[in-house]
């Protein structure tokens, strides 16, 4: 993917060119501040205003990203997002089960019929006896 559109769609928190995977690896080669302006310094220094092709891919990289504010945290939610919908899904179908087994528990004859005579049984053996 050309760089322009890397960045155009991490502008847009566009989720549909990078999956998760993608996201957390430039989230984690995400130049930090001090690499971003010993770059600038070291561009500014040499005077260069040629063509960034002419320039290495990383330091191309670099130059691209330093263009975008705030660029890491927009990874991050970037990363958030794409991670949302599984996220959602997956709690989806753990409340369902939750709610599928409390059914059960609250329709269960034989459940109910279980729990009166242990209750018949407790009464039968606490009756005579008084509470303190």
């Amino acid at each position: 993917m050309p760089l322009p559109d890397l960045m155009t769609s991490l502008l847009a928190l566009d989720d549909s060119i990078l999956d998760a995977d993608q996201v957390e690896n430039l989230i984690k080669f995400c130049p930090t501040k001090e690499e971003m302006d010993l770059l600038k310094v070291s561009v500014e220094f040499s005077g260069y205003d040629g063509d960034k092709e002419n320039l290495g891919k990383c330091e191309q990289f670099f130059l691209e990203l330093m263009e975008v504010p705030r660029v890491e945290s927009k990874l991050r939610v970037l990363s958030f997002k794409i991670q949302f919908r599984s996220q959602v899904g997956e709690l989806k179908n753990s409340l369902n089960v939750i709610n599928s087994a409390s059914e059960e528990v609250r329709s269960s004859v034989k459940l109910k019929r279980i729990m009166q005579t242990i209750l018949s049984l407790g009464n039968a053996l606490n009756q005579g006896t008084t509470r303190d």
